[in-house]
């Protein structure tokens, strides 16, 4: 019996102590501890929590379901942030840069392609409020295809203002006569300063299609008013 309550105390006791093996450490350390050990690894924001530019770059490169309306706005608000955070030290950017010169034009590149990446998700959540053509029977939704048409209007111009940041970022990017490893960066960069790449043609056509297909629902509606 004796035996028995013996060996139950040493098995609560070593239940207790793995339990509180924290409290066992911090009293059985050193003095002096360092101060990372305070701080469990998963804690360090700096490693964990997206902090710089890139951080959210990255982070958007991540993405699900690409066509997915929520997925876009949330990409929009990711992208909209990194604009906003400072770069990353020189010695952890995505690719190696020699100069400041070459790190100017890195951020410039990095800068002008969310632009870009904001832009097109304007432009996929707008074609998604329009249509591709009218029909003879669309006047009986003749006032749903109006708002539908409105918010597609109001995403297309909401894109604009990014193609010009972009285009300016190209531009300026190209003034510095370094080649940088962003491969992906560089050709956008010269198909836009090269102009064989113009959104702004794009979004306008788009616009430009949008009002003519509201006259041809006028038309429509004209034709069958009791629809």
């Amino acid at each position: 019996m004796r035996l028995l309550f013996v060996s139950i105390l040493i098995l609560f006791g070593s239940s207790v102590y793995a339990q509180d093996y924290q409290y066992q450490y911090f009293q059985e350390a050193e003095r002096f501890l360092p101060f990372s050990d305070y701080i469990p690894e998963i804690r360090l924001h700096w490693q964990t929590v997206p902090h710089y530019v890139e951080d959210f770059y990255q982070l958007y490169g991540l993405k699900l379901h690409y066509y997915n309306e929520n997925t876009l706005r949330r990409n929009i608000l990711i992208l909209k942030t990194a604009l906003r955070k400072p770069y990353r030290h020189p010695s952890n950017a995505l690719v190696k840069t020699h100069s400041d010169e070459e790190y100017a034009k890195y951020r410039k590149l990095i800068a002008m392609n969310i632009n870009l990446l904001i832009m097109r998700c304007y432009i996929k959540i707008g074609s998604r409020f329009d249509l591709p053509r009218i029909s003879f029977h669309s006047g009986a939704f003749a006032d749903e295809i109006r708002e539908s048409f409105e918010s597609a209007d109001f995403y297309y111009r909401a894109a604009l203002p990014y193609w010009f940041e972009a285009k300016r970022l190209a531009e300026e990017a190209s003034k510095i006569r370094i080649t940088t490893d962003l491969s992906h960066e560089e050709s956008i960069r010269f198909t836009i300063v090269k102009n064989q790449l113009n959104y702004e043609r794009i979004i306008n056509s788009h616009i430009s299609k949008l009002n003519r297909k509201l006259e041809q629902l006028d038309r429509v509606v004209a034709r069958h008013p009791n629809n």
